[in-house]
């Protein structure tokens, strides 16, 4: 797979990020947004500072945010904190904060502010090899999510810092090719290129705006790509089922999925 980034309030520049499968697009799409971000604020300053927060008591994810974001509130106030946040679930300490700003803020004063609201051990230190930093806080976007964390925003952004939004990061695969031609949308390479390109679409077709028959559509035209017989094996498949010489009861059937 691979993923490029656009900014849709500059001029286009795309980035290259992988060229390895991976079967969780959208994680990767946000360990990317989350890397252009951090290397931006490089741009700024060529010096991090990595910051964690842990509480004295482990909280649910409802309170420890609501703390985490009455904590961040006031920092940003009173000395204009501004930074990134990867939020970390440890199995003895519950939540914590991982914070990464690229300049220097009063360790003391935050401290005291921080007592506030229930945290007590704060560990801040210069960022020697950004690169390490960066892969370190990745490893925990890419971790499966447990369900308490399903909805939660395992990074963000926040004050002001140059950001770059998941929503602007754009896969490019065969399939999300195919994909975007069966649903009549602009080609990658268009999309980079911020312009509005009125396409003209052959004659009979008609785009398929539904994304659950279109992904259907892509995968058949992905797969007979590679195999002439798809088509023709699937319709035997197909008669075999409705003729009833198909075993639904075996672990690998619809029934059990595996």
């Amino acid at each position: 797979m691979g993923c490029v980034a656009r900014e849709r309030h500059a001029p286009a520049a795309p980035y290259l990020v992988s060229l390895k499968n991976n079967s969780d697009g959208n994680r990767m799409k946000s360990r990317s947004a989350f890397e252009f971000t951090v290397r931006k604020m490089l741009r700024h300053n060529s010096k991090l500072y990595f910051w964690t927060f842990t509480f004295r008591e482990v909280h649910s994810l409802k309170t420890a945010m609501g703390f985490w974001n009455q904590f961040l509130t006031l920092l940003k106030r009173k000395l204009h904190f501004r930074g990134v946040r990867v939020l970390e679930l440890h199995e003895e300490h519950g939540c914590h904060f991982h914070v990464i700003t690229n300049r220097r803020f009063p360790i003391r004063k935050i401290l005291a502010l921080s007592q506030r609201y229930g945290f007590g051990r704060m560990d801040v230190r210069a960022v020697p090899d950004a690169d390490k930093a960066i892969r370190y806080l990745c490893k925990y976007l890419s971790k499966p999510r447990p369900g308490c964390l399903k909805r939660a925003r395992l990074w963000s952004a926040f004050g002001k810092i140059e950001r770059t939004r998941v929503k602007d990061i754009l896969s490019d695969t065969p399939l999300i090719r195919i994909l975007r031609r069966v649903m009549g949308k602009p080609t990658i390479e268009e999309e980079l290129s911020c312009v509005d390109i009125r396409r003209e679409l052959s004659a009979g077709f008609r785009p398929e705006k539904n994304f659950q028959r279109a992904i259907e559509k892509a995968n058949a035209v992905y797969l007979f790509g590679f195999d002439s017989d798809y088509f023709a094996r699937q319709e035997a498949w197909a008669k075999q089922r409705l003729a009833g010489l198909v075993d639904l009861s075996h672990p690998w059937s619809e029934r059990h999925p595996l």
